[in-house]
């Protein structure tokens, strides 16, 4: 078993053997863009929103080496015309770039390569020894005609966390594996989550290849990421919780066309403790944000204060394909704040306000509000 490829479906069967909603029908629209102009996507969303189990699921679903059969075919993917034909039918890899993290800046592209490289070994011995993992799936590629499903999950992390210099080796990295002229020779579908948009490099994207699904603009996906008002009814009724304090604590994002969405992992932990406390401030989001708290300090906290007194503030929408280098004015910041998920936002209106008791209360801490 691998850590990168042929690693099993041990994580997903876990999930599924816990507290589950099946978010399965997203794995259709997966399947309606392999080996299509369209192979490459991108979902941004908020941290604790079901990127990481959506993206075990999608792995445990392609992946060869796996017999996910028992695991699928009593979801709503099973009901689709094309759940057998790509049912563990590819090679898989599956980068966590939480993995990463901890490692030394100047050396951690290079190691993330090298690591993935040795593990493809284990898979195809007669792969040479190369710096570049480009180079390694291209000629798998050639000697076997292997195409492969990429999964990379929280791809953005090494962005928000090293300096420039490494942040570009990084982009560039991303950017010889899928924009190069062997990408569609060997990638049938790459699948991407993070919570930025994809990052812009000298004012033109550095993957404009990616077709990205955001909390402002999400397409089909709006309700596989987060918890609808009947997905959350089902858990409050088989865990003899109150739906209304639910709602009070954890809904009111708004995704596309779907108005009332939960916090999954916030909705998740109430049903494991019987409470509904606040577990937004103790997630890592605040680490994304502290940097920027200083920027317009007085404006975004005025803004603040009036969206916890009910109102809603103007954001123009088109502020929301910033990177964080272009972060300099109250604007922008509440446009961070939208899409790490202290905000929500009303694209209908253009107006962003704050989703729930959980967030009000985090933005209080976040910005000294009595």
């Amino acid at each position: 078993m691998g850590i990168f490829i042929d690693k099993g479906n041990l994580a997903f069967k876990s999930i599924k053997n816990s507290d589950f909603i099946d978010k399965s029908g997203l794995i259709e629209i997966l399947n309606g863009n392999i080996n299509t102009q369209h192979r490459y996507i991108c979902v941004s969303r908020p941290r604790r929103f079901g990127k990481s189990v959506a993206a075990k699921m999608i792995y445990a679903y392609y992946d060869r080496k796996s017999d996910s059969a028992a695991l699928f075919d009593d979801l709503e993917i099973s009901k689709s015309e094309s759940y057998k034909n790509h049912l563990n039918k590819y090679p898989t890899i599956y980068i966590d770039l939480n993995t990463f993290a901890e490692f030394d800046n100047d050396d951690v592209v290079a190691l993330l390569q090298k690591q993935v490289i040795e593990d493809l070994k284990m898979s195809y011995p007669f792969l040479k020894e190369s710096e570049y993992l480009s180079i390694a799936l291209r000629e798998i590629n050639q000697k076997t005609g292997d195409r492969f499903v990429v999964v990379i999950d929280e791809w953005d992390k090494l962005v928000r966390e090293i300096d420039e210099k490494t942040k570009n080796k990084y982009v560039n990295f991303l950017r010889s594996m899928f924009k190069s002229n062997i990408a569609d020779d060997v990638f049938l579908l790459v699948y991407m989550t993070g919570i930025l948009p994809i990052i812009k490099v000298e004012s033109q994207s550095a993957l404009n290849n990616f077709d990205e699904y955001s909390v402002i603009r999400p397409a089909k996906t709006a309700k596989y990421y987060g918890f609808t008002p009947d997905e959350v009814v089902r858990i409050c009724d088989n865990h003899n919780l109150n739906i209304e304090l639910m709602k009070h604590a954890y809904d009111g994002y708004i995704i596309g066309s779907e108005k009332s969405i939960f916090n999954p992992n916030s909705v998740m932990l109430a049903a494991e403790d019987g409470e509904y406390n606040s577990h937004w401030s103790k997630s890592a989001a605040y680490t994304t944000i502290e940097h920027y708290i200083g920027i317009d300090h007085d404006a975004v906290q005025q803004k603040i204060i009036r969206m916890l007194n009910g109102e809603s503030v103007t954001v123009d929408d088109g502020y929301f394909c910033l990177s964080l280098d272009e972060i300099n004015n109250y604007k922008d910041v509440l446009t961070l704040l939208v899409i790490i998920g202290y905000l929500t936002y009303d694209r209908e209106y253009n107006v962003a306000k704050i989703p729930n008791r959980e967030t009000a209360e985090s933005l209080k801490e976040l910005y000294k509000i009595a």
